[in-house]
């Protein structure tokens, strides 16, 4: 069981992306456009080819990952919503009344 419970940790933990690999990856997909049409006008047409498919790759996971944080800050501001009416709630239950 422990086991079972420190694979799922360590699984979180990579998975975990911080906003400063998000920027990471999106200079990355700009240096590898540049590289592109340098390419390009070099008529470097393997080059052009390669750096067209590491976009390829990029370029999608940077658009998960930022779905991925909007997703997580609309579920964090769920949470606060539901914890702020709770509490308003239990502070009128908690209000003597004259």
């Amino acid at each position: 069981m422990a086991d079972e419970l420190s694979a799922k940790n360590a699984a979180q933990l990579a998975t975990f992306v911080r906003e400063e690999d998000l920027e990471d990856l999106e200079q990355l997909s700009k240096q590898l456009e540049d590289y592109a049409h340098k390419a390009r006008q070099d008529g470097r047409i393997y080059l052009l080819q390669q750096y067209t498919m590491l976009m390829a790759t990029v370029d999608p996971e940077i658009d998960r990952i930022k779905k991925r944080f909007k997703r997580e800050n609309l579920a964090y501001l769920r949470k606060e919503e539901k914890r702020l009416k709770k509490e308003a709630k239990g502070k009128q239950g908690t209000t003597p009344e004259p």
